[in-house]
């Protein structure tokens, strides 16, 4: 298991930053939880500290949990495991937030050996130094076309934020565009926003008129004001768990969500919760190699499996993770082109992000996006 969690002293460290937010005083349950996330310690990293006795070296993978948990178990670790016999790899599912990489690396407690982020997350920390470089001896970077990836990380799928929504409430009229998802007054119900800043600027310039081709560089304050317009209105959740629940329960009308969560929802509740593309947010996904690994060397392995052809048409055909390796596009049957982010049909009705503004701008402006939520 990760050796980080069979570091006495990391562990002492761990229980003196809880005794000192606690100061020992009796905490509900639930305010414990929040204590552990906002410390940078999720369940998933507690079920690592229970199992510190294991000895055998592992890929310690940090990915989102929920539907991405099952699918990178079966698909991706399962052929991992026979293509490198004896090879072990273990799951982080509380999030590979840039904070918690940063934080890592700077402390030099590593938890994780490669993360589930994107690519203009590989810009932003690997300008910053916290990321490994690529290894090209293992890595085929020519697999995936020249903007699908940098010197950090390597594109892995595509997944686009969309509107997801509740047929039940809006029947054949649901909201088409982020101007309609704001008017709560014409389409009414609580909206869902993530409490990340990427791809929730973009969708709130839109809203606000804003053009699609005239989007960057974001207008940040005119961005932020458009959310204060609907925070009222609006739950603002952690993880993409949250947001399928809050639609499955019908306790939100719609919901930005990623496409790749929001196809899972839509099977999950036999198409009464749908989505679809118009004004998505298109996004790449790539893993990042955290800088000092201990098990460098089998992430890159990781990242070379993830391009395989073969495999991004189960992804796509599991959770709606669009191919990036063109010979991929090839293979996916006409029937999985709907749900593809990538598809022809579907990247002419999205913006794409990006990458260069947010490795230049994220730290600054989540930090006020939080700011606005918080006040």
């Amino acid at each position: 298991m990760s050796e980080i969690f069979q570091d006495p002293d990391y562990l002492r460290h761990l229980a003196k930053s809880v005794r000192r937010e606690t100061h020992g005083k009796t905490v509900h349950r639930r305010h414990f939880l929040q204590l552990l996330s906002a410390l940078g310690i999720g369940t998933g990293t507690l079920g690592f500290v229970a199992s510190a006795s294991a000895q055998q070296k592992e890929l310690v993978v940090a990915n989102w949990g929920g539907d991405a948990l099952a699918v990178h178990r079966d698909v991706l670790a399962a052929e991992f495991a026979k293509r490198y016999p004896g090879s072990r790899v273990a799951f982080d599912t509380t999030g590979p937030t840039p904070g918690k990489i940063k934080a890592m690396v700077e402390s030099g407690n590593i938890a994780w050996d490669v993360a589930d982020r994107n690519l203009l997350s590989a810009l932003e920390l690997g300008r910053q130094g916290l990321l490994e470089k690529v290894d090209e001896s293992i890595v085929d970077i020519n697999a995936v076309p020249s903007q699908f990836r940098t010197e950090w990380g390597v594109g892995s799928y595509l997944f686009s934020y969309v509107i997801a929504y509740d047929t039940a409430r809006f029947g054949a009229a649901p909201p088409r565009t982020w101007k309609d998802f704001w008017d709560t007054q014409n389409f009414k119900g609580k909206r869902a926003l993530r409490n990340n800043v990427e791809g929730i600027l973009e969708s709130a310039l839109l809203a606000d008129g804003v053009a699609r081709d005239k989007l960057y560089p974001l207008d940040v304050a005119r961005g932020l004001e458009k959310v204060r317009a609907i925070k009222k209105d609006t739950i603002f959740y952690n993880n993409a768990s949250d947001a399928q629940q809050l639609l499955r329960s019908g306790e939100v009308s719609a919901g930005s969500l990623w496409s790749t969560r929001a196809q899972g929802v839509k099977e999950d509740t036999k198409g009464r919760v749908d989505y679809h593309f118009n004004e998505g947010i298109l996004l790449i996904a790539a893993w990042n190699v955290l800088k000092g690994a201990k098990n460098s060397k089998d992430a890159w392995r990781w990242v070379a499996l993830s391009q395989d052809s073969a495999l991004q048409v189960v992804l796509l055909a599991r959770l709606g993770w669009g191919p990036v390796n063109p010979a991929a596009n090839k293979l996916v049957p006409a029937e999985l082109q709907g749900q593809n982010p990538g598809s022809p049909e579907n990247v002419a009705r999205q913006i794409a992000v990006d990458a260069e503004w947010y490795a230049r701008n994220y730290f600054e402006v989540q930090n006020k996006y939080l700011d606005v939520l918080a006040t």
